[in-house]
């Protein structure tokens, strides 16, 4: 069974478990790089907001023989009973309302050139910077919206407005966090000593890392790889090491930093690059891949480039 088929059957299977007055619709979600997930849309008589539950890990371990549609159907509508909430969207109508809760992320422009088409976006180097509104409500935490050309319209408000507004708020909703690397692992494995194995391998070269590299993100680690365009963040940082240094898109979450001292010219950058390339192909989600690129921040021009 193809997945548009397994999708219409658990629809039909969370309708007959839900009732009357709830409504199921199959949708197509367009994600970061190009990645389409599928879930199902349920909403009650009532409510303006309806959630999207994806089906595709259902229909992977479908496919693997370990779960059938029902299965799938009864996940559905267990979320669904469990986790109404009511929320008033009206307030996304007034940017006075929203213009404090405007964030930034980063994406990567090639794989995003489509949707970028409708999105207020600005160019930063090989990247884009788009924009999102963040939403709080105590039945759902913290989510957001991703803001599109028709907000920006009916708000009457520029790119570089929403710019502005990401830079001021972006840092103070998000903040950041910078780590060594041997810090990350330990905590890693901390985490993890419960339960699974952790593994070492990838960037870090194992369990024990032999580069005083630096691990950024935001206090979420979601998206947190815009966190090297806070005000002023790689200036001070550069200052506190005495030097440039090489800024690694490790995901869309993080990007890690090797201080320029320690990497070897351009054999070293060579190096580096080849192993942002194994890592993003092996071990990177496609919606959550940045860039196959390396990055270099110049202290002396306070500027941030591609390296050639």
């Amino acid at each position: 069974m193809e997945l548009d088929s397994f999708a219409e059957r658990v629809k039909e299977d969370v309708k007959e478990k839900l009732g009357a007055g709830w409504h199921v619709a199959v949708q197509k979600v367009d994600k970061n790089n190009g990645v389409t997930y599928t879930g199902l849309c349920v909403s009650r008589d009532g409510e303006q907001v309806s959630p999207v539950v994806y089906i595709n890990d259902y229909y992977d371990t479908y496919k693997n023989g370990n779960a059938t549609p029902l299965d799938a159907a009864e996940y559905v509508a267990d979320v669904c009973r469990k986790k109404r909430h009511t929320v008033d969207v009206r307030y996304l109508l007034d940017y006075g309302n929203v213009r404090s809760k405007i964030v930034y992320k980063l994406v990567n422009t090639e794989k995003n050139r489509e949707a970028l088409e409708d999105l207020p976006h600005k160019a930063f180097l090989d990247l884009s910077i788009v924009f999102q509104c963040m939403v709080e409500h105590k039945g759902i935490g913290s989510a957001s919206v991703l803001i599109h050309n028709a907000h920006a319209k009916l708000w009457g408000v520029s790119v570089e407005e929403l710019y502005r507004a990401a830079t001021e708020n972006t840092p103070r909703l998000r903040g950041y966090e910078l780590k060594s690397m041997e810090e990350m692992i330990h905590e890693i494995m901390q985490r993890q000593k419960a339960g699974g194995q952790f593994d070492g391998d990838g960037m870090t070269g194992g369990t024990g890392c032999s580069l005083p590299m630096y691990v950024l993100s935001n206090v979420q680690r979601t998206e947190g790889a815009a966190c090297i365009l806070y005000p002023n963040f790689l200036k001070d940082f550069a200052e506190a090491i005495g030097g440039g240094f090489y800024i690694i898109p490790s995901s869309i979450h993080e990007v890690l930093i090797l201080p320029e001292d320690i990497a070897d010219g351009g054999k070293e950058c060579d190096e580096i690059r080849e192993m942002i390339r194994e890592v993003n192909d092996t071990q990177v989600l496609e919606e959550e891949l940045l860039s196959y690129s390396l990055y270099h921040y110049d202290a002396q021009e306070d500027e941030v480039r591609v390296c050639a």
